[in-house]
């Protein structure tokens, strides 16, 4: 009787487990309460895609070509483009390389979002660089950003412009933290940090949609490593 009832246990167990599991269907790093989350995960494809191919490229337009003709390949790139879509600018992604200091208040000051939408992601984006370097468990920064993305989402003050480029900033950022945090690498991911023009180059590309944001984020995210 002893064994039956222990293994009739665990799978009481298991069956507890597995509800708890069923609950939350979404696999880290997704928040499915973000709306805009659509963008974070196509920054993952390619971000795979692109390291897997190997053919990196070394200059900025190099990069960004390479970018672009693997989201052009890409059924979730294609599925969320906007027509028009804006191409990555290389100038655009110097710039941002070569201003680590003032981007963020250039690029937020220069979006179309509210003074309130504006100084809610500057303080996010500032405050979250200063996050990153003194915390290690993904965890931990993943819910950091999901309280922030609820707050946002309930904040009545912010417009819909504001919430849909915080929040496609605030995927990337996301997916993007995740991957860094993660471990156990496999041997082929790159040592992967992010870096303040990474966030805020998906701001600016936010601006268009979420497929710019996605590109713009990561040639800018790829050349910075």
């Amino acid at each position: 009787g002893l064994v039956s009832c222990s293994s009739d246990n665990e799978t009481r167990n298991s069956e507890n487990i597995n509800s708890i599991f069923a609950q939350r269907i979404t696999p880290l790093p997704e928040n499915e309460a973000n709306p805009y989350d659509d963008a974070g995960l196509l920054y993952n494809e390619l971000f795979d895609t692109y390291y897997t191919n190997g053919n990196l490229g070394s200059t900025v337009s190099q990069i960004a070509t390479q970018v672009q003709t693997i989201a052009d390949a890409n059924a979730s790139f294609n599925s969320i483009k906007e027509f028009p879509y804006h191409s990555v600018s290389s100038t655009r992604v110097q710039y941002l390389l070569e201003h680590p200091t003032t981007c963020v208040n250039d690029v937020i000051s220069a979006s179309s979002m509210s003074t309130v939408g504006k100084s809610s992601l500057a303080n996010f984006v500032n405050f979250f660089i200063v996050f990153l370097g003194t915390e290690s468990d993904c965890d931990v920064i993943y819910q950091k950003v999901v309280a922030y993305e609820s707050a946002v989402l309930l904040n009545s003050l912010l417009t819909e412009t504001d919430k849909r480029i915080i929040l496609t900033t605030t995927s990337i950022t996301r997916h993007s933290a995740y991957r860094a945090r993660k471990k156990p690498k496999k041997n082929t991911d790159p040592d992967w940090d992010i870096f303040i023009g990474n966030i805020i180059a998906s701001t600016e590309g936010a601006e268009y949609g979420s497929a710019e944001a996605a590109t713009m984020a990561l040639v800018t995210g790829i050349a910075q490593n």
